[in-house]
């Protein structure tokens, strides 16, 4: 059990750091702000609008507009509910004299967001080539049902919450019974239409797409992020004093801040999304490779959070004793070997005779090639001193290519060095050892 909780410990400070790391090394906040500012814009029309459809349609329904603005109060979006009839006739005007302007600012402002959506998945999920911003927005329409849904379902509770008749019922208990149901409701629909909302985003935003027990896992937590900061903000903040000393502005300047808050959870869950099914692979990379892009302090995080990774070293580590054999020539195995310590040896039959053509060290990458030319293997390698090798499944190997560029091209370069060298008889491999790194890890003692 302590095992398995110190697993996942380093499992969650490893997907947290890279998270976080790259969330603002690849500069997602700026999408996030644009994303908040194409949303107040859609926001202001929107509700406006909504507000002028209730009045217009529902004018003998006053219980339901009223219900509309306790909706809007409870946003925080008291600047955009006026007088009733100044709403009407504030719209009407916008609508009729100018010929729609209203609705054009709400088509460009979503426009926007949509592009600024699209744009951040593209930056987080950075091993999807881009995804049509065609078929992103038809996308991200799949949301609009659930949003009406999650606007009618409050607006029709909240007015049986507060106007319906429970002493008609004539059982007390009943009544109770139903309030609380209702409550219960109100409190519950907008955390589940928000929750599939981002669900629907998470799966279907990126090109390639996630699981779906990973979308529903991070969408509730993006969800549960959202509604613990909003009440945090609720908490600390002073709306009264921002009102009192910017006016109308100062619930504006909330809403803003808000908003944009909301977008940066939202694009920070979807990087630990991305991040999370593909931690071994980056943890293995920054294993493999030395960065020299690293700052002192990220040396050591990463020093402390993948060098000394019991869990990465158990799950893909082997230990071979000096002698043994770790590929037979002519196997039709397909794993990726990396060797981290020790020295081994390529060895070739020839006329039933065991030459040696070359050695490798520490650092270097073998086995690659029976799977990238899928072929046999062309060489027995045997352990010329006790190892300590990586083990790495076709799957990782792609995994770990499409993550680093640079993992990409050292394997690249000693696949086709070795190729050179096999046509004149030597077969050496090209992996470049100052891609080593001293060894670090033992499960007893901290260090190879």
């Amino acid at each position: 059990m302590h095992k398995s909780i110190r697993d996942r410990v380093n499992w969650f400070s490893q997907v947290s750091y890279v998270t976080l790391n790259l969330f603002f090394k690849s500069k997602v906040p700026n999408h996030a702000a644009a994303v908040a500012y194409y949303t107040m814009l859609s926001l202001a029309p929107l509700v406006v609008l909504i507000s002028y459809l209730l009045n217009t349609y529902f004018s003998d329904f006053p219980e339901i507009r009223e219900a509309f603005g306790t909706l809007v109060a409870r946003g925080h979006l008291q600047f955009l509910d006026q007088d009733s009839q100044q709403r009407i006739d504030a719209v009407s005007r916008l609508l009729n004299i100018t010929n729609g302007l209203g609705v054009l600012i709400l088509m460009w402002s979503s426009k926007g967001l949509m592009k600024s959506v699209h744009d951040a998945f593209s930056v987080i999920f950075t091993d999807s080539s881009r995804r049509s911003i065609v078929l992103s927005s038809l996308t991200s329409m799949m949301s609009i049902p659930f949003i009406i849904m999650l606007l009618g379902v409050t607006v029709f509770d909240d007015y049986l919450l507060n106007h319906f008749d429970y002493a008609s019922l004539n059982v007390p208990f009943l009544g109770r019974f139903l309030k609380l149901i209702l409550i219960s409701v109100g409190a519950f629909t907008p955390f589940a239409g928000a929750w599939m909302v981002v669900f629907i985003l998470y799966r279907h935003m990126p090109r390639i797409m996630p699981s779906v027990s990973a979308c529903l896992l991070y969408s509730f937590l993006c969800t549960f992020s959202l509604y613990a900061l909003e009440l945090f903000l609720n908490k600390v903040v002073r709306i009264d004093r921002y009102i009192s000393l910017y006016g109308s502005l100062g619930d504006v300047i909330f809403v803003l801040v808000w908003v944009y808050l909301a977008c940066a959870l939202f694009f920070i869950w979807a990087q630990f999304l991305y991040v999370a099914g593909k931690i071994d692979a980056i943890a293995l990379e920054k294993i493999f490779l030395d960065s020299e892009e690293r700052s002192k302090l990220e040396h050591k995080i990463e020093h402390y959070l993948f060098d000394r990774s019991s869990r990465i070293f158990e799950k893909y580590g082997m230990r071979c004793a000096k002698g043994e054999v770790i590929i037979r020539q002519n196997e039709e195995t397909g794993s990726i070997y990396y060797l981290y310590t020790g020295q081994v040896g390529l060895y070739r039959e020839n006329q039933g005779k065991e030459i040696r053509m070359g050695g490798l060290r520490p650092g270097e990458i073998f086995g690659e090639m029976a799977y990238l030319l899928r072929e046999r293997r062309t060489a027995t390698v045997v352990a010329e001193d006790d190892c300590f090798l990586f083990i790495l499944s076709p799957e990782i190997l792609e995994a770990m290519m499409g993550y680093s560029s640079k993992l990409s091209r050292r394997i690249i370069e000693s696949l086709c060095q070795r190729i050179a060298k096999m046509n004149k008889g030597i077969l050496t491999s090209g992996f470049k050892s100052a891609t080593y790194k001293h060894p670090i890890y033992n499960p007893d003692s901290g260090a190879v």
